[in-house]
């Protein structure tokens, strides 16, 4: 069992990624699903541009920053533009801010 809907928050709402404050207006996913357990998961837009440009293929709820960051540490790991260029603008800063930690 697994739904998945796109809401207005109403109230504020904590990222299930990135543990930031989704607030009231801002658009964001709610999901329930049944795995072993019932779960909810809320995910910010930004977090959700992450997961659609770079992990369309699988992930796993709260791990979507983690997965990332392992995907591209390694020594010559290239952080492919065309997906940065299609994130919300607070995500593209957030890679980008990482991109330049990286390099330092």
């Amino acid at each position: 069992m697994y739904k998945a809907k796109r809401h207005t928050a109403r109230k504020q709402h904590i990222c299930s990624e990135c543990a930031r404050i989704i607030e009231i207006g801002e658009k964001y996913e709610y999901v329930f699903g049944v795995w072993q357990t019932p779960s909810v998961y809320k995910t910010c837009i930004d977090c959700l541009s992450i997961r659609e440009q770079f992990f369309e293929n699988g992930w796993i709820f709260t791990m979507v920053w983690e997965y990332f960051q392992n995907e591209f540490s390694y020594i010559g790991a290239i952080v492919p533009e065309c997906c940065i260029s299609e994130l919300t603008p607070n995500a593209r800063s957030r890679v980008c801010d990482w991109i330049e930690d990286m390099w330092e």
